[in-house]
């Protein structure tokens, strides 16, 4: 679930990957120490992608649309899931029936978690909308979730946990001051992947960084874990987290959206499931 050809600026995300930006696109607002891709490279080839203007992309749905577009997107890796048609939004999908949602309470502190088939490098938010509301980004934009701590955990897929200290950002975001977190884990520099497109938190060696897992040389992407801070002021109710990746490699905007309970004050909460 994501959206595929989105720039800052534009009316609309184009659907199409060869066409990935519209001519009235913006100038990056990223502040250079958060890049994550093309670092010190001649051409600044990722300047209209989403990560260099933090939440401006428009997108073609809050929760992302089934393989990315309206038509068929297959070329980039673009694929609908199981029963989904292309373009197929996922703010239409009905909540889950398998299992109940997590249960929050305001003013407490989450654990939310998400994992990467293929880095695209970027930053990511969370933010959430009441389930009564449109899922629409305004819904969003308007609930915009902030980091409970300064540093993510990395949960390794051969097992143990790495501290990886954020990089967060607020300046030059959507909404306005609003908190982004950059994609801790660095992908590969060139085709051969002899090194990162920046350097790894301490522990995370080259079977943790990577652009996918390589089961040559064990690498299995890590799951990237954050806490949240809950505003004390979010009223008792069924909520929607949305998750958005704002990619930087790529004109992607990835979404994934999950039910949530909002209970009454207090200091803690269950964890959503994983991204």
């Amino acid at each position: 679930w994501f959206n595929q050809g989105c720039a800052a600026g534009c009316a609309s995300c184009t659907g199409d990957a060869k066409v990935d930006h519209c001519p009235t696109a913006t100038a990056p607002t990223l502040p250079d120490r958060f890049r994550t891709f093309g670092i010190g490279e001649a051409t600044d080839w990722t300047r209209t992608h989403p990560w260099r203007s933090p939440g401006a992309a428009p997108v073609l749905d809050a929760c992302g649309v089934a393989g990315g577009a309206p038509r068929d997107n297959s070329a980039p890796g673009g694929h609908p899931p199981p029963g989904h048609a292309w373009g197929a939004r996922g703010s239409l999908l009905p909540p889950l029936a398998s299992s109940a949602p997590a249960s929050w309470r305001a003013g407490g502190v989450v654990e939310v978690g998400w994992g990467i088939a293929a880095n695209h490098g970027g930053g990511y938010a969370y933010r959430l909308c009441p389930a009564s509301a449109p899922l629409t980004e305004e819904c969003f934009q308007a609930n915009h979730l902030p980091f409970a701590d300064d540093a993510s955990t990395l949960r390794l897929g051969g097992g143990g946990e790495v501290r990886a200290p954020a990089a967060d950002v607020s300046k030059g975001t959507v909404p306005a001051g609003g908190a982004w977190r950059r994609n801790p884990v660095p992908a590969c520099r060139g085709g051969s992947c002899d090194a990162p497109q920046f350097p790894p938190p301490a522990g995370c060696d080259a079977t943790c960084w990577g652009t996918s897992d390589n089961a040559s040389i064990g690498r299995v992407l890590p799951v990237i874990v954050d806490r949240l801070k809950l505003p004390v002021s979010l009223r008792p109710g069924r909520y929607v987290l949305g998750f958005r990746w704002d990619c930087e490699a790529t004109s992607q905007v990835w979404a994934s959206c999950s039910d949530v309970t909002i209970l009454s004050g207090g200091a803690g909460g269950v964890s959503a499931a994983q991204q």
